[in-house]
C-alpha cells in the first residue's frame, strides 16, 4: 500500500468515528412527537424467597382431622366432642335366680388350636376364618396352596395338608383354627359360607368358586359314619372313610368336585377337618392301628413330616370339640 493509500485510509477512519459522536436528527415527519416508552409488564411469577407472599387461605377447620403425626398443620386443634357410651350411663341389676358361677377353664392346652364344629362359632369366629382366608388369598399365597393337593393322597397327608393351611392362616389371625363340617349329622351346607366365593389364582390361571349343592349325589349319613368307626382294621376304615370323604365333595359340587380346585372353597378346609376328626377318634378307639406306609411312599411330600409324625394330633398342635 503507498502512503497516499494510508493517508485516505486513516481519513475514513476519523470521518465514522465523528459521525459516530454527532446526536443523531430524527427522521419522524415534522409536527409529530415521540411516543413515551411502553413499560414492561411483570414476569407471571416473581417469588421473593426472603418475604414469603400471603396466600390468605387458612387451615381447614376439621374436627376429625386431629392426628398431628399423620395431618400435620391440618390437623385441628380440637378434639372431637367426646360421646360416653350409652352402657356407661345405665344400672343393672341382678336377680339371684340370674346369678351362674363362673366356669372353670377346660382341659385342653391353651398351646393347642382347637378345631370347633363349626355350628358352635360365634359371629366374630366365623368372620375372622373369613378374614384371614380373604387375607392370604390377598397375598396370593392361598393358590401355592391349592396347587400342592395335586400330590394328594389319603388321611396322613391331609393331616398335614390341613396343619399347613391352618399355619397360614394364623399369620393373619393367630386366634383362627379350622372349624369342621359335621355334614353327616347336619345335613346341610354351611350357611354362612354360601355368598363366599372367593377367587384364587392358580397355577393354571384365576379360578372363582362354583358348587352345585346336592345336585349329583347325598351326603353321608350318621350310620354310614359309625359303620366306618365298627371296622378294626386301618384299611378297611380308611376305605369306608374315602366314601364319606368323596360324597361330601361331590354333593357341593362345582369347585369340589376337582382335585385341583377343591381347596379354594372354605368348606373343604371344614370337610377335610371333620374326615381327620373322624380318623382321631377311631386312632383312639384303636390304638396301634397305622397305615403301613414305608421308605418315599411314608414321607408327606412334599413336606419332611412322615407316617409316624401324622399319628398324634396333640403332637402336632391341635385338638377336636
Amino acid at each position: 500500500m503507498t502512503e497516499k493509500e494510508v493517508s485516505h485510509a486513516q481519513t475514513q477512519i476519523q470521518s465514522q468515528a465523528q459521525a459516530l459522536d454527532r446526536p443523531r436528527v430524527s427522521q419522524r415527519p415534522t409536527g409529530t412527537q415521540a411516543a413515551p416508552h411502553r413499560p414492561h409488564h411483570p414476569p407471571y411469577f416473581d417469588p421473593n424467597y426472603e418475604d414469603r407472599p400471603d396466600h390468605r387461605h387458612g387451615v381447614p377447620v376439621n374436627p376429625r382431622y386431629t392426628d398431628a403425626r399423620i395431618y400435620g398443620a391440618y390437623a385441628s386443634k380440637k378434639p372431637p366432642r367426646y360421646v360416653p357410651h350409652p352402657f356407661e350411663h345405665t344400672c343393672f341389676k341382678p336377680r339371684k335366680e340370674d346369678y351362674k358361677p363362673p366356669t372353670t377353664c377346660d382341659e385342653h392346652d391353651d398351646r393347642l388350636c382347637v378345631r370347633k364344629d363349626h355350628r358352635t362359632l360365634t359371629a366374630d369366629e366365623q368372620n375372622r376364618f373369613l378374614n384371614a382366608f380373604t387375607q392370604i388369598n390377598a397375598m396370593n399365597a392361598l393358590g401355592p396352596l391349592v396347587d400342592i393337593h395335586s400330590n394328594a393322597v389319603f388321611l396322613p397327608w391331609h393331616r398335614i395338608y390341613l396343619l399347613r393351611m391352618e399355619e397360614l392362616l394364623m399369620t393373619v389371625d393367630p386366634t383362627v383354627c379350622i372349624p369342621y363340617w359335621k355334614s353327616s349329622e347336619e345335613q346341610a351346607f354351611a350357611s354362612w359360607l354360601l355368598g363366599f366365593t372367593p377367587t384364587v389364582n392358580l397355577l393354571s390361571g384365576p379360578h372363582t368358586v362354583t358348587r352345585n349343592i346336592g345336585m349329583f349325589a347325598l351326603l353321608p349319613n350318621a350310620a354310614a359314619v359309625e359303620a366306618a368307626m365298627s371296622n378294626g382294621s386301618y384299611n378297611m376304615f380308611a376305605q369306608a372313610s374315602e366314601g364319606i370323604h368323596n360324597s361330601g365333595h361331590v354333593w357341593v359340587g362345582g369347585s369340589m368336585g376337582g382335585i385341583l380346585t377343591a381347596p379354594c372353597d372354605p368348606v373343604f378346609w371344614m370337610h377335610h377337618a371333620e374326615i381327620d376328626r373322624i380318623w382321631s377318634v377311631w386312632q383312639t378307639a384303636h390304638p396301634g392301628l397305622n397305615p403301613s406306609l414305608i421308605g418315599a411312599a411314608g414321607v408327606m411330600d412334599p413336606w419332611t413330616e412322615t407316617e409316624v409324625d401324622t399319628r398324634n394330633i396333640e403332637v402336632l398342635g391341635f385338638t377336636y370339640v
